[in-house]
């Protein structure tokens, strides 16, 4: 992990330590090119100031060149974003690119301030409390045409997980820039009543990292691991549903984890520790390491499991963090044979000597107790500027998730203890909230029931009105967590809201975390809350208690593809221009990239094309051919997945966006396996076609700019393949994209904006015309379509001279049929292509005996 900033212009030396060992010393040949370039030159007066730093520099082995991340300044300090990237091979510079500012205008400024009150940044920023500010060095930043010295800082809210990464005029303090660095995966989308959409608590609190000394230890003091067992679900097996656990003994890779997973070259552990990640439970939403299970001096990692409708979750909690152990030392180790390496800012505790900086192994939380059916990952962030160290760990979140209920056996959330009559009275269903106390560990509260007043408890209900008491409150009105915080400000251990037109209650999300909520609230339907509004406002003294319980729930910490998902999002953070906050724009394909390393990691041996995947299915109820948690299955066949990049217009949130781009990536691997074959594993084999086809997307996020559009990945994965593979695969790779809308002449548009997309299905020229050439040989084609691509009609050519009637048949890509006609053979009639939408199109011709299809891309 090497992200090193030193301020300095470009006139003075410039010095930084490599991510390996064998890095060559780039820093003259990267000073020479900026000076002789012309790439910083401005058109005013500032040119003596401008210089350009460098931030890191990862010794790629599979494109067999340098990435050097370089960042332009003014005055010693950084130009924020203003990003550029070098590539060295063979000695040489074969590609530069950069968002330097080629006109910079400085703003005159105040007296500028060394530190913020917190009053005022909790006032800007909108939070009750901060608990944590860490400065970075000072940067410029551009508002309107014009330079401001400025902050940038992290700040932690102390009453919800969000982490704010923040640009500040350092004069003012206004807030020029804000983005939240908790990445909450927002796995199920619950709304409010009548209001806007509640959104799914992001769940992740911003641990403090234990900062040491990063002088790395020598390599020449590495131990022999300890032998150690561990009971999982070993990948490529995705989740309980999709195969049987196993005993695995000793799984690490020592190229990753010189030591084994349970040394950090100093400590040595016996519990779910070690140099790549601490896995603990955190079911009383502490933020802080709680249990983790114990293997022992044999380090046996063999624990009882069962997850059947009346089990327990947390009677088998030392299975569940015990794969989630597994599943993030895999990851750790898999993507570092792809290039997530130290120098590539990955996650250890301990580098070992091979450069970059240390003390920031992955925190990851099992059973968290703050909220449901969700799961987190917080990146941090890793840098040096000035010779001091700024570093954040990573945190992953991982939760528990409803089972699938029904009217004769719903969740158990609460129970009538009195009077006898409404005790009696059978149990409906209920939801939870992904606030408040979620009464893990057997916890309870009890109270009698009181109606809220006002009736919705939008706004603020009585003081002391509630006292020890549990709140039934309708659902309608404004966010189920407002509500509930009014009920518990008046006093109440407890509520109870109800949907306001239906008996199917719904899961209570929040648009806004708030850790200050400490009591529980369900939801039940609406015909059993107005019984309870009417028996309590007649005089009925109604007493409950709610106490939930959670057997049959499901962790996803034995979710393989949820874990890998996660830890993905680690990946393409770290991987991304300056190593974080890099993954803002509204075209952002973060999840994508986080599902496609799921779907690589668990594929199994068999598998193909024609075979559809889904993610999370475990996890929410389904069984292993279910639809999953996305738009539609993973899957090149159009008739089961038909997302283009036209729909990203179209579609709402990163999810769905994410889900696109992942489509595409998907789409290119299968033809990475055509042409390379297949082995299940990546490890095994870097010459099969799925391990290039990860290989290459690994190198892409390399090489692609700060906040990347669709455009972006995908001219960042054909660089790939012209540097590491003298650009063999490139038609192959363009066909791919172009068939999903991410052709020659595709818009990104705005990157702050997600509805200004444009597709397009061409290809270079010189794609079609070997394409074309291939295709005739390969079927010895006898009839032929033209033009190709069309804008408004094409024509069928029968070169064999056949007598015989031609019959044509046109099929969109989900198989639907569009045209159907036949004629004679010497017939010259267009087929009119007016009023089809762009895109690619199968041809079906038959002549007699004689068939044959042909693609059709229409403009």
């Amino acid at each position: 992990m090497n992200k090193k900033l030193f301020l300095m212009p470009i006139s003075m030396a410039v010095f930084f330590a490599f991510g390996s060992i064998h890095a060559q010393n780039s820093t003259k040949q990267i000073q020479d090119y900026y000076q002789k370039s012309g790439q910083l030159a401005q058109k005013n007066s500032s040119q003596e100031k401008i210089g350009v730093i460098i931030l890191n520099e990862d010794v790629s082995e599979s494109l067999r060149a340098n990435i050097v991340n370089v960042q332009q300044t003014y005055n010693g300090l950084r130009i924020y974003n203003a990003l550029g990237k070098v590539i060295i091979k063979e000695g040489k510079i074969i590609s530069e690119k950069n968002d330097f500012s080629r006109n910079l205008v400085v703003a005159k400024q105040g007296k500028v301030q060394e530190r913020f009150r917190e009053e005022a940044l909790q006032q800007k920023l909108g939070l009750e409390k901060i608990s944590k500010v860490d400065y970075l060095a000072d940067v410029y930043f551009e508002k309107n045409n014009v330079y401001i010295l400025s902050k940038e800082l992290f700040v932690s809210d102390k009453n919800s997980p969000n982490v704010w990464h923040v640009i500040a005029d350092a004069s003012t303090g206004e807030i020029l820039s804000k983005n939240n660095m908790t990445l909450s995966c927002d796995f199920e989308d619950n709304s409010n009543i009548h209001q806007k959409s509640d959104e799914r608590l992001n769940l992740l609190e911003h641990l403090p990292a234990d900062v040491e000394e990063n002088t790395p230890t020598a390599t020449a003091n590495l131990l022999l691991p300890t032998d150690a067992s561990y009971n999982i679900f070993p990948l490529p097996v995705e989740a309980p549903t999709f195969g049987a656990r196993a005993v695995v003994n000793n799984p690490w890779n020592l190229t990753a984890s010189p030591e084994g997973w349970h040394s950090d070259g100093v400590n040595s552990y016996t519990n779910t520790r070690g140099n790549n990640v601490y896995a603990y439970s955190d079911q009383d939403n502490a933020n802080v390491p709680g249990y983790s299970p114990d293997g022992g001096s044999g380090l046996n990692f063999n624990f009882p499991f069962a997850d059947g409708r009346y089990d327990n979750p947390f009677a088998y909690r030392d299975a569940a963090i015990t794969n989630l152990f597994y599943v993030n030392n895999k990851m750790h180790d898999t993507f570092y044979k792809f290039g997530f390496t130290e120098a590539a800012r990955n996650y250890q505790t301990n580098n070992f000597g091979k450069g970059g900086i240390q003390n920031d192994a992955v925190n990851a939380e099992a059973f968290d107790g703050s909220g449901l059916n969700n799961a987190n990952f917080y990146p941090g962030y890793e840098t040096v500027i000035g010779g001091q160290t700024y570093l954040d760990a990573p945190v992953m979140q991982m939760y528990l998730w409803d089972r699938k209920q029904t009217a004769a056996d719903p969740i158990s959330r609460y129970q009538y203890n009195s009077p006898a009559n409404i005790a009696s009275r059978p149990k409906v269903l209920t939801e939870g909230a992904a606030f408040g106390s979620l009464l893990f560990g057997g916890q309870s509260v009890t109270g009698d029931l009181a109606v809220s007043i006002p009736a919705n408890a939008c706004t603020t209900v009585a003081a002391g009105s509630m006292a020890g008491k549990i709140g039934v409150v309708t659902a309608a009105g404004c966010g189920f967590s407002l509500k509930t915080k009014n009920l518990q400000n008046a006093g109440a251990v407890g509520v109870i809201q109800y949907h306001p037109s239906s008996d199917t209650p719904i899961g209570m999300g929040i648009a806004t975390p708030d850790n200050t909520i400490t009591i529980p609230s369900i939801m039940v339907g609406k015909t059993e809350g107005q019984y309870l509004v009417s028996q309590i406002t007649a005089g009925t003294a109604i007493n409950a208690t709610l106490n939930f319980d959670y057997s049959g729930f499901k962790h996803s910490s034995l979710d393989n593809g949820i874990v890998a998902h996660e830890y993905g999002h680690g990946i393409s953070n770290r991987l991304t221009g300056q190593g974080y906050s890099c993954l803002n724009s509204a075209e952002q394909m973060g999840e994508g990239w986080s599902d496609y390393f799921a779907l690589m990691l668990t594929t199994r041996p068999g598998d193909t094309s024609a075979l559809a995947r889904s993610i999370g299915t475990y996890s929410s109820g389904q069984d292993a051919a279910g639809t999953g948690i996305r738009l539609a299955k993973y899957s090149p066949d159009f008739s089961i997945n038909n997302y283009t990049y036209g729909r990203t217009n179209t579609v709402s949130g990163s999810h769905a966006i994410g889900f696109i781009w992942a489509t595409m990536l998907w789409d290119l691997t299968w033809k990475y396996i055509e042409k390379y074959g297949y082995n299940s594993d990546v490890m095994a084999s870097p010459t099969s076609g799925n391990a290039k086809a990860l290989q290459i997307v690994v190198d892409a996020l390399k090489l692609q700019a700060c906040n990347p559009s669709f455009v972006d990945g995908r001219d960042a994965i054909l660089q790939a393949d012209v540097v590491g593979n003298a650009g063999a695969d490139k038609c192959m790779i363009w066909n791919a994209f172009a068939k999903r809308g991410l052709g020659v002449n595709a818009s990104a548009g705005s990157n702050t904006l997600a509805n200004d997309q444009v597709e397009d299905f061409t290809v270079p020229a010189e794609c079609n015309t070997a394409l074309a050439t291939q295709e005739t040989k390969a079927a010895d084609n006898k009839l032929i379509i033209f033009p190709n691509p069309t804008y408004d009609e094409f024509f069928v050519g029968n070169i064999d001279k056949s007598s015989k009637e031609v019959k044509i048949k046109m099929f969109d890509m989900s198989g639907k049929l569009v045209f159907s006609d036949s004629r004679e053979s010497a017939s010259k009639k267009a087929v009119s292509t007016k009023g089809l939408q762009k895109g690619i199109y199968m041809v079906y011709i038959q002549q007699g005996d004689k068939s044959q299809t042909e693609k059709l891309i229409v403009r």
